[in-house]
């Protein structure tokens, strides 16, 4: 497989699809929890496939070129439609940012509970049609400084056409992904998240707070690395 795409296992692109966009960041609520989030995009389905329409028999939507032209691109995203992300269990001791990423990142694994909430998963996806993604575990191992290998699977139920089972899997393969920074809540004076940080991580004088918008007159920040 080759890096920086995502694959569908078994679906008529073999070759996988190239991303539009990709963003990975990390998110503090107004409780002071930490969340890691996620975000992709895919260049359209077909933006790569030179060969004819299938004219196979019919195996399901999964498997037809026509079903997946019908939805043309792959959102997966904990941000896009507000759905949870990764939750990161803070210590009581200072950290720095790579000890969160030590151990693979898990999210709504198998086997799911029984009352599992399905409007609380932790991403959304927009595949074919309003889908559902769960089983998620993500590899991430630093390069550079501030440059990541990321290695993503996890499970895919087609439920926007009515099936509950997870029987597709997806991979993604990024090589020296960037991590996009941290961001806070809005209603944080900057002081206010200044002294969060330095409570909570050693290594915040590594970073710096960046202006999202300078050409606005509010002013709002993310925490990004120097």
């Amino acid at each position: 497989m080759k890096p920086n795409r995502i694959y569908f296992l078994e679906n008529p692109y073999p070759n996988g699809h190239t991303l539009e966009e990709f963003k990975w960041s990390r998110r503090i609520e107004e409780d002071e929890s930490i969340w890691f989030d996620f975000h992709l995009k895919t260049d359209d389905y077909y933006a790569e496939d030179e060969s004819e329409d299938d004219n196979e028999e019919f195996k399901g939507d999964w498997y037809s070129k026509g079903v997946w032209g019908n939805f043309h691109q792959c959102t997966m995203s904990s941000t896009h439609w507000g759905d949870y992300g990764i939750k990161i269990n803070k210590t009581s001791q200072k950290a720095i940012f790579n000890d969160f990423i030590k151990e693979d990142l898990l999210a709504d694994t198998f086997p799911l509970d029984e009352d599992f909430d399905y409007d609380e998963i932790a991403f959304g996806i927009y595949l074919l049609g309003h889908d559902t993604c769960a089983n998620h575990r993500i590899k991430i191992t630093e390069t550079t400084q501030n440059k990541y290998d990321i290695e993503w699977t996890g499970k895919i139920a087609l439920t926007y056409s009515g099936a509950d089972e997870f029987r597709h899997d997806f991979r993604l393969l990024l090589q020296n992904a960037e991590f996009d920074g941290f961001y806070y809540p809005k209603s944080w004076p900057l002081e206010k998240a200044a002294d969060f940080f330095k409570t909570n991580f050693e290594d915040f004088e590594e970073y710096e707070f960046v202006d999202l918008n300078p050409k606005s007159n509010k002013r709002e920040y993310k925490l990004k690395k120097k």
